[in-house]
């Protein structure tokens, strides 16, 4: 498990930065109504994704250890199929597609739903590294193609990050596809019924929680767009995405405790591996958010315009949220791999409420800062309500969370354990 950490967040962290590069590229070449432009139609593919993900999410993660490869497959890829276009139907008649981009959002976002159910079946055999090696060649590859057009080819365009994007999804989906081939073993799908409704059941309250998480992220979008411009909307995306890079450590944990609980069957030992994984997520977070801060005083003038100057402020207001919210990513996997995702979806709940009522309130009177302050909000009580069902479920006290040197020790043994068994299993 250690080798899987480690490698997942050596790749986030790859792209992380050309996540970073490609954003400051994006403000200081595209300005800011076309970054807004951009950010309402990645906002519409990943809302479809979300649907999408009812069936081919993270349910897939859970079952696919345990259930025939092709039974889970064929309905995830017909609901992807049918929730990008309907679901794409819907947005463009709600006006919630920015004009002349509906095509491309039901191309790009039927290519994403697919590509993301390989992703889990390649999450729910462990196969850490093929995952990590695509994301980042994926990122590579949309760098790559806006290098190309922005400075080679001089179309610095919305289009020309879309194009970008059907590279690399394109490639995200067949690489990925060969790899999960040899899985397809039995292609019996006889009693399909039952791992369908399975299916179905996890992953839409799984998945429930998921919506209402992506909407405490981006909901304030459409408030922005609404009650300020689409230019606003740029701006505070700029804020927000460099805020979320800070996440990259405590997802790329996420990312591997999520499956080793999926396949862990004593309660206590997830508990205690959740335990030492908050505090060393934390910590980290707040060490990358303090570097994060300090360069953005030093170098925020030679990288953006003055129509982003509103993107300290934003930054700053987000970060104590964002370093909280860093304790809900990891508690969120826990209640996940336990079969109890509806507690994420209570707190995404909660968070949504505080969004809507906040934004409603505090956007129109404080403008962008009232939206960064809103968000705070919602993620401090969405991952206030998480800690309190934690300690209630594992019997842990809150002081438990400090991290002490006996911990490191702790962190230690249990990493060799995992390393063991790993090993053990794999020979088996």
């Amino acid at each position: 498990m250690l080798k899987n950490i480690l490698s997942t967040i050596s790749t986030r962290l790859l792209v992380a930065f050309l996540t970073l590069v490609m954003v400051l590229v994006n403000a200081r070449q595209l300005g800011a109504e076309n970054v807004g432009t951009i950010s309402l139609i990645i906002l519409a593919i990943a809302i479809l994704q979300l649907v999408s993900n009812l069936v081919g999410g993270g349910a897939l993660v859970y079952l696919v250890p345990r259930e025939q490869l092709m039974k889970l497959y064929l309905p995830a890829c017909a609901w992807a199929i049918l929730t990008s276009a309907f679901g794409t139907l819907i947005l463009n008649i709600l006006h919630l597609i920015p004009e002349g981009y509906a095509l491309h959002v039901l191309l790009l976002s039927l290519l994403l739903s697919l590509f993301t159910v390989n992703f889990m079946v390649l999450m729910g055999e462990e196969r850490i590294r093929e995952y990590n090696i695509i994301s980042l060649l994926q990122v590579v590859i949309l760098f790559v193609v806006l290098m190309v057009f922005f400075f080679g080819l001089r179309r610095k365009e919305v289009i020309s990050y879309l194009i970008g994007l059907y590279f690399s999804y394109l490639f995200a989906f067949f690489a990925s596809l060969i790899l999960i081939l040899k899985s397809f073993k039995k292609k019996d799908i006889t009693g399909s019924g039952k791992v369908i409704r399975d299916l179905v059941r996890l992953g839409s309250v799984m998945q429930l929680g998921n919506i209402l998480q992506f909407l405490n992220y981006r909901l304030s979008y459409y408030f922005i767009e609404f009650f300020l411009s689409r230019a606003a909307v740029g701006v505070y995306s700029v804020g927000v995405q460099l805020s979320e890079s800070i996440w990259l450590i405590a997802k790329s944990i996420h990312l591997v405790q999520y499956s080793r609980i999926s396949n862990e069957k004593d309660e206590n030992y997830a508990a205690r591996l959740t335990l030492n994984l908050v505090k060393v997520s934390f910590i980290l977070t707040l060490i990358s958010l303090v570097i994060i801060m300090v360069l953005l005083q030093l170098f925020f003038t030679l990288i953006f315009k003055p129509e982003f100057d509103q993107v300290p402020v934003i930054m700053y207001i987000l970060a104590t949220g964002i370093l909280t919210f860093s304790i809900s990513i990891i508690l969120s996997p826990y209640f996940s791999g336990m079969g109890k995702p509806i507690h994420n979806t209570i707190s995404a709940g909660i968070g949504l409420v505080f969004t809507l009522v906040l934004s409603l309130v505090l956007i129109p009177r404080m403008k962008l800062p009232g939206a960064a302050l809103a968000a705070t909000a919602a993620y401090i009580a969405s991952t206030l309500y998480q800690f309190i069902v934690f300690v209630k479920m594992t019997k842990v006290k809150p002081s438990d969370f400090l991290l002490r040197k006996e911990d490191v020790l702790v962190v230690g043994k249990e990493i060799r354990k995992m390393i063991a068994s790993s090993r053990i299993t794999r020979h088996a």
